[in-house]
């Protein structure tokens, strides 16, 4: 099943003719049950009261006899803002299925009906070098708050179901196998009241499941015929929170499927890791040039990690021709870059598309004497891998293993920029199998360590009288930092790059400072860091206060928040990788200004998180030195608290201030006094743990706090001090 998708077009080129007839003698869309009055007259989601819009209505029908899926939508609008799904997209594979069918209508809260009659047009959305994926799209008229809207449509696929599926009597299977009966994805982006899917299936065929976080409630039925219904009510709209892990596992969905040979999970996936071992085994191939090529990287007495990275080096050096720009068909002609069909090619022509580079290297790996495998796993940029969804199309991303007597060795040479020993962190820890035709095998990749990631970030600045701040800064980024930047700027221009390393640090700093780049060491180099030098001038960094500068210590944290303040989340959490960042910032203070007090230094260590920050005066200087980390990359939700009060001590500690005294002006120093308020809500003035959970109403400015809900109650004392 494709998913449904809502966008937002341009309306000024889809002119729409609207022919308006009595509801009650219209035709029904498909699948969809008639409108009553209570749905004319609804004016908002009961479950879900403010909602732009909702789903009245969702129901598919998965007729694998005919090899179709109808899809009927009902949506009733409720504010302005849901006028925009009057703007339907429906995308197909125009290889694959073709859309038949479509009808959509608007019904007025009166009832009286507005037929689609216009054209709908066809649109774009995704080429590749081998796939092009298309889009009708259509605008209803006239769609205004009140409006129920409704359209249909029918996929017609071009793959019929195998004959091995119909009579599996008739053949001897070497692997167990499946082949997709039904895809639903059950949850949207509006809330479903009501969701009706149903599967006309194969007669006679073995058929099994698989959900995702389906809700107990949902109601499965199997018909005297073997047609399989299932039904949901008050399905929640999908919710997008932050470090969350891919929609894939997180959005309510249903999986119907065939199996055939003796079928289990773990025989499924062996089958498939042999079945497309024996595949690139033909690819990779035994060649004299690819065995004179191994020989010629070794030399006597080398260890098995010195011949590796010859190896690594080696296939490195290949052109990486699916990380080049695109370019048009004249070019690709003019070029004339033809298609290799063995390791052999790939060594030979020098340049390679997709995964061959790392084909290469098992193939020079396997010539070097060594055991190795190319090893698919799914990204976990798209979807963590799930073994009880059998469906190869989860291996999207390549790997390749050697094993030594000491252990299995990942690597990555495919991927641009990827130095020896690391993933990138969407490959690690991913599941996946060897395909291997002899030792095929189901695996999880090695999960990565905050060291693998590190971030440093050294400023040597020069506070002046009024408050500012100039002088350098440098950043050095390590291991999946460095690769993360790099690739983000592979197809970029000198100018862009130099653009979006400002912007990363500008964003960090406080508003009105300026940034300029004065070089970058290492882009083309994985072995080295990849180093950004800047320089920077932060003008009201220190906040005069009386003969007082009040100097925040979080000097890269200007606009952090706490990510987890919410008191109630709905998804893991999920940072993609473990990763640390150490940052030292030295403050050269001016003539007349000296440090009057330091803050204490402070520490949250949670194991799996850590902060720490302290400062230290040396002279006419100050040293604020400051360490993070996050040793893992998903927390589950009973660590969500937890989470949260961390980074409110994280939050707490960049804000603080420190005070710098200036011995030229009045000595008169604001005061604010809170103990009686505090007091009052029976608060541990000395315990400061307990303002995290007031957080909510506490507004922190530099180091003044005010309480919102007791502003009348606080005190003000002015002292002079001597």
């Amino acid at each position: 099943m494709k998913k449904i998708e809502f966008s937002s077009l341009c309306g000024a080129c889809l002119l729409v003719a609207l022919v308006v007839v009595p509801f009650v003698n219209a035709q029904e869309l498909a699948n969809l049950p008639p409108i009553g009055p209570e749905d004319l007259a609804l004016k908002d989601n009961p479950a879900a009261t403010g909602s732009p819009a909702m789903i009245l209505y969702y129901a598919v029908d998965t007729d694998n006899t005919k090899s179709t899926e109808t899809e009927s939508v009902r949506i009733k609008v409720f504010k302005d803002e849901g006028r925009k799904y009057a703007n339907v997209e429906i995308p197909y594979y125009d290889k694959a299925n073709r859309v038949e069918e479509i009808r959509a209508r608007t019904v007025a809260p009166d009832g009286k009906i507005s037929e689609f009659t216009d054209q709908v047009y066809d649109r774009e959305i995704l080429k590749g070098r081998k796939v092009r994926v298309n889009a009708k799209v259509l605008t209803l008229p006239n769609v205004q708050v009140g409006t129920i809207i409704e359209y249909s449509y029918r996929l017609h696929y071009k793959e019929k179901i195998p004959d091995a599926v119909r009579h599996p009597e008739a053949y001897v299977f070497k692997y167990a196998d499946t082949y997709p009966a039904a895809e639903w994805v059950i949850q949207q982006n509006l809330f479903v009241r009501h969701g009706h899917f149903t599967l006309h299936r194969v007669k006679g065929a073995a058929i099994q499941d698989f959900y995702v976080v389906l809700p107990p409630d949902a109601h499965r039925n199997k018909l005297p015929d073997g047609t399989i219904q299932l039904d949901l009510d008050n399905v929640p709209a999908f919710e997008e929170e932050e470090f969350s892990p891919p929609e894939a596992n997180l959005k309510i969905r249903a999986s119907m499927y065939y199996a055939v040979g003796f079928y289990t999970d773990d025989a499924y996936w062996t089958g498939v890791a042999q079945r497309r071992g024996e595949q690139l085994d033909k690819f990779i191939g035994k060649s004299k040039a690819i065995e004179m090529e191994a020989a010629r990287l070794m030399n006597p007495g080398d260890s098995d990690d010195t011949k590796l990275r010859q190896i690594y080096e080696r296939v490195q050096q290949i052109r990486a021709v699916s990380y080049e720009a695109a370019k048009t068909e004249k070019e690709m002609k003019q070029e004339s870059l033809v298609e290799n069909k063995s390791a052999e090619d790939v060594l030979i022509h020098g340049y390679a598309y997709g995964n061959e580079i790392n084909l290469l290297f098992v193939a020079l790996a396997r010539a070097a004497g060594f055991v190795s495998s190319p090893v698919m796993v799914s990204s976990r940029k798209q979807g963590l891998f799930m073994k009880g969804y059998p469906n190869e199309r989860q291996l999207n991303a390549m790997v390749v293993v050697v094993r030594l007597k000491s252990g299995f060795v990942y690597l990555d040479p495919a991927t641009r920029f990827c130095p020896y020993g690391l993933l990138p962190w969407e490959e690690a820890d991913a599941g996946g199998v060897f395909e291997d035709s002899v030792w095929p095998n189901v695996a999880t990749t090695p999960a990565s360590k905050s060291k693998d990631a590190i971030e440093r970030r050294e400023a040597d600045l020069k506070l002046t009288s009024d408050g500012g701040l100039s002088g350098k800064v440098i950043f050095r980024f390590f291991g999946q930092e460095a690769l993360s930047i790099r690739l983000d700027a592979i197809r970029e221009d000198e100018a862009e790059r130099r653009k979006e390393l400002e912007e990363l640090l500008k964003s960090m700093l406080v508003q009105g400072a300026t940034v300029k780049l004065i070089k970058v060491d290492g882009w083309e180099d994985s072995q080295v860091p990849l180093r950004v030098e800047f320089e920077v001038e932060v003008p009201n960094f220190a906040v005069p206060a009386g003969k007082r500068l009040i100097l925040p210590l979080g000097l890269f944290h200007s606009h952090e928040k706490n990510p987890f303040s919410t008191p109630n989340r709905t998804h893991p959490i999920y940072f993609g990788y473990p990763h640390e960042s150490y940052e030292w910032v030295r403050l050269e203070l001016p003539p007349g200004i000296e440090v009057e007090s330091l803050p204490a230094n402070t520490k949250a260590d949670q194991g799996a998180v850590y902060y720490e920050l302290s400062t230290k005066k040396d002279g006419n200087t100050l040293d604020i030195m400051r360490t993070f980390r996050i040793s893992g990359y998903i927390y589950t939700m009973d660590q969500y608290k937890n989470m949260s009060v961390f980074y409110d001590h994280v939050l707490e500690g960049d804000a603080r201030a420190n005070i710098q005294q200036r011995y030229s002006l009045p000595c008169i120093w604001l005061v604010i006094h809170f103990e009686a308020v505090l007091q009052t809500e029976r608060i541990d003035i000395n315990d400061h743990r307990c303002f995290a959970s007031l957080r909510q109403h506490v507004r922190v400015i530099q180091n003044f706090v005010l309480l919102d809900r007791h502003q009348q109650h606080v005190h003000l004392c002015v002292h002079r001090l001597q």
